[in-house]
């Protein structure tokens, strides 16, 4: 039950071990997510272990890339839900992609007891990219998930860096409902509704909705304080375990290629790079997308395309 939520432990070898084992079976779920245990003294081996986990996966090549792609893209049943064949895909993308998180999380120098926590981000927004992954559409995978796993990192580093912080019971209750949405998402092929996410997690739609509520909360302390204005308000809450100075430019050297990188796009590919990618905390569908530009999901994947063929040349100079 959500109620009884249980430290979170490292387990990498698959996203079925990151749920306990009082929660239902997902069946044929497979990926590697890592999740980190509250003993801090084993916070190294935790680390040596993933670190060891993912050397084990080469890296793929372009071609190789190319079919697990389209793999995934063609293996899906009427209902959105991946086919063997395209499980077997997904699953592989992913663990031969696990050291994009890790790299992300290792810019940030952040003391090893807080590197799960950022790779455990970034691992769950590798599963997203890897949902949504267009092989046709001739980028390379690790430039199309760069933005969301970075963006997952950094918003977990500000969620770590917080004075205002959740009680510890309801931020673990929070991270299982993360765990169970991210779960249900590769499972239906969509975002889960309330009941379902409820029926899963064993507890009442009513409970969901209210810690969704603090889902959203969480989220705002990152909102910009003004439209033109990269502060937020979590920046104005005083931190008593601020990162260091080289952290601190190590996250503003990024900053400043990121702008530099995005200055590139027009107004209309750097709004479709920001919802694809949730740089501002939710990630959209190229249907949700079009809805909102008023043009076609064809369009929308177009616009998208364009924006990252010239994100990819940024990134390579």
């Amino acid at each position: 039950m959500i109620n009884n939520i249980t430290p979170r432990t490292a387990k990498p070898d698959a996203l079925t071990s990151l749920l306990r084992s009082d929660l239902p079976d997902l069946g044929e779920i497979r990926v590697s997510v890592v999740e980190t245990s509250p003993d801090r003294s084993g916070e190294a081996d935790t680390l040596t272990r993933y670190l060891n986990q993912i050397a084990r996966w080469p890296r793929l090549g372009a071609e190789e890339e190319l079919r697990l792609g389209r793999l995934i893209k063609t293996g899906k049943d009427a209902d959105g839900s991946l086919t063997l064949a395209g499980q077997a895909a997904f699953d592989e993308l992913v663990n031969r992609n696990l050291r994009l998180p890790y790299h992300a999380a290792k810019q940030m120098r952040v003391p090893r007891e807080e590197m799960m926590e950022l790779v455990a981000a970034g691992n769950f927004a590798l599963l997203a990219a890897a949902r949504d992954f267009d092989a046709d559409l001739g980028h390379r995978f690790s430039t199309y998930a760069f933005w969301g796993i970075r963006s997952a990192v950094m918003r977990e580093l500000n969620f770590l860096r917080r004075t205002v912080r959740l009680p510890r019971n309801l931020h673990e209750q929070l991270s299982k409902l993360r765990k169970a949405e991210a779960a249900l998402i590769q499972k239906l092929g969509r975002e889960p509704e309330e009941e379902e996410v409820a029926a899963f997690l064993e507890c009442s739609p009513e409970k969901i909705i209210e810690l969704r509520s603090y889902q959203q909360h969480s989220q705002s302390l990152d909102a910009p304080l003004g439209e033109e204005s990269d502060t937020t308000f979590g920046d104005t809450l005083k931190d008593d375990n601020a990162t260091t100075p080289a952290a601190h430019a190590e996250v503003a050297d990024f900053k400043d290629a990121l702008r530099e990188v995005l200055a590139q796009l027009t107004p209309r590919e750097l709004e479709v790079t920001r919802l694809r990618h949730g740089l501002d905390g939710e990630e959209l569908t190229l249907d949700a997308i079009g809805q909102l530009q008023g043009v076609s999901r064809e369009r929308i994947r177009q616009i998208e395309a364009a924006a990252l063929r010239k994100l990819n040349q940024g990134i390579r100079r």
